[in-house]
């Protein structure tokens, strides 16, 4: 009995571990990008870019009043 008790608390904690990292990763990609290109605060989440992580900035903003960061990097269109 004792057993079968860690057995389904074990699965649990997995099944719980595994629906909160689908969760907390996903939400990041629906939200829309923006970033200045050419002078011009342009949404970019439709276009192809990329982001170089090694570089300490922001690479994209979250809202359009452009004051929340939402990727780091170094902005790059593709």
């Amino acid at each position: 009995m004792k057993n079968s008790i860690k057995n389904l608390l074990r699965a649990g904690v997995f099944v719980l571990a595994a629906v909160f990292a689908f969760a907390f990763t996903q939400s990041v990609s629906n939200q829309p990008a923006y970033q200045q290109i050419n002078g011009v605060w342009t949404e970019v989440s439709n276009l192809n870019y990329d982001c170089d992580r090694e570089i300490e900035e922001v690479c994209t903003y979250a809202s359009p009043d452009f004051s929340t960061p939402l990727e780091m990097g170094k902005f790059e269109l593709q």
